[in-house]
């Protein structure tokens, strides 16, 4: 089954242009582990059809997959207006293709967007996952009311997504906000990507991990062991049950977030910073020294007035409903 040679869409196609109701968005979260698909009509934010399918990135036929996934959420009485993709990037949202997602060869320089708007016969929109993660918190959750918006995920990685004046900000190659391979040392640890330094080095889940199991190696003492698979969940619970060294990885993962974003608020100067992912449900632990840090570093206290920093509200939808809006925005543009 070629990836590039997607099954026969056996539903109601409707070409782009000719709406005369109210029509339905698809939108389409693809995750590493899992794509969702979700059927929304304009005046709900509740989907009216939800699937969930693994994404089964290490094996052939990704599109078959995403089609037949949008199809399982096809409306059978309404039509479609357009349909949004998140994707783990890079990828250009100008073009809609991906261009080297680490985790999914089959989809290297890909048009996925257009192979998607080929076979329905639907305007189809492409961005960065953490982009329109972004986009759904400023439209739809922690975000709502605020015009200058910078959202960052602490997760596995780190991804981000900034609103400015009521826009996305995609960049000339539609590569703006990758801020978790923002430069913090050039001479710190390996990143993910392979290059050194990055703020997703310091700060992410495994680069909390590499640190503790680094310091254990060097003879640290800790709840936690060096012959376990030590995982973000262990370094967590070490943490809150009071392990020095656990804490001490929040206090540097803190440390350097706040290195990372004051240098955001002078780029972006925006009104609230929000923050997703499961490293950042860790509270106090990492937002304490990271606020201590962040006030440290910004070279006027102008940029913390009125700054709000706050928790996500959307959780594990804000990658649909960002998908979704972009959708709905650009098909109206």
């Amino acid at each position: 089954e070629s990836s590039s040679d997607p099954v026969p869409f056996t539903g109601q196609k409707k070409p782009y242009g000719i709406i005369m109701f109210m029509p339905t968005i698809i939108a389409v979260d693809i995750g590493g582990t899992h794509m969702r698909a979700a059927a929304y009509t304009q005046d709900k934010l509740q989907p009216v059809k939800h699937k969930k399918i693994p994404t089964l990135a290490s094996e052939p036929g990704g599109l078959n997959r995403l089609i037949r996934v949008i199809e399982d959420v096809w409306p059978k009485n309404d039509s479609v207006s357009a349909i949004g993709l998140g994707s783990p990037g890079p990828l250009d949202p100008h073009t809609g293709y991906l261009l080297a997602p680490p985790n999914n060869p089959e989809w290297h320089n890909f048009p996925l967007a257009p192979n998607v708007e080929k076979h329905f016969g639907v305007k189809t929109y492409l961005d960065n996952d953490a982009n329109l993660a972004g986009l759904g918190e400023y439209r739809y959750g922690a975000g709502k009311g605020h015009h200058h918006v910078l959202y960052i995920t602490v997760s596995t990685g780190i991804g981000a997504g900034v609103i400015t004046d009521d826009r996305l900000l995609q960049g000339f190659h539609g590569l703006a906000a990758e801020l978790g391979h923002s430069i913090i040392d050039p001479n710190g640890p390996p990143c993910s990507c392979g290059f050194k330094g990055h703020l997703e080095a310091f700060s992410s889940g495994p680069a909390i991990v590499k640190y503790v199991i680094g310091e254990l190696e060097a003879g640290a003492t800790s709840l936690l062991k060096r012959d376990k698979n030590i995982t973000a969940r262990d370094v967590s619970e070490a943490a809150q049950n009071g392990d020095e060294l656990a804490i001490k990885a929040y206090q540097r993962a803190g440390e350097y977030l706040g290195i990372g974003v004051a240098s955001f608020l002078h780029a972006f100067d925006p009104s609230i910073v929000i923050f997703g992912g499961g490293v950042s449900q860790v509270g106090r632990l990492l937002f304490d020294p990271f606020e201590t840090s962040l006030k440290k570093r910004v070279f006027h206290p102008r940029y913390l007035e009125g700054l709000v920093i706050t928790q996500a509200q959307l959780g594990d939808n804000a990658g649909l409903l960002g998908a979704r809006a972009l959708a709905e925005m650009k098909s109206r543009s």
